[in-house]
């Protein structure tokens, strides 16, 4: 097994592809249903209760505020709902499962993740979840 931490990948690259992965569900869903570009697609598919389906190779389920995305074995969790300016929310436990199914056979030194994630949120790269002035342990981002 290998460390991603010693070698060319980092947790920011690895954000990196975890958005873009998103972003490019995001689009093939907004074309295949012609969701309107503005338009929110969680909301959009509560509204018409569309919970679960195939788009080109997505397999995607709808879930409480967010989507499970799976494509040639990566498993992608994510929040969606409309709660602030931020586009996505997840948690450690998300984004850890991303990268253990994209990056079959790296090491992930959980601590470390975990500090990473929290660096960035430092950088302003990311942002915590703060809802009625409690800071949930949930991580935020908009979409390149």
């Amino acid at each position: 097994m290998m460390d991603y931490l010693n070698n060319s990948i980092s947790s920011k690259k690895i954000l990196k592809e975890y958005l873009n992965f998103i972003a490019d569900f995001e689009k093939e869903i907004k074309r295949e249903k012609n969701i309107p570009k503005e338009e929110n697609i969680w909301n959009y598919m509560i509204k018409n209760s569309d919970r679960t389906g195939i788009i080109k190779s997505y397999r995607y389920t709808v879930h409480g505020s967010g989507f499970k995305i799976e494509k040639d074995h990566i498993i992608c969790e994510y929040d969606k709902a409309p709660l602030n300016e931020y586009e996505i929310k997840f948690s450690f436990w998300k984004f850890k499962i991303f990268v253990e199914t994209n990056f079959n056979g790296f090491l992930i030194n959980e601590h470390t993740l975990k500090k990473d994630l929290y660096n960035m949120v430092s950088e302003d790269i990311l942002s915590w979840l703060i809802i009625d002035g409690v800071i949930w342990n949930i991580y935020q981002a908009n979409l390149p």
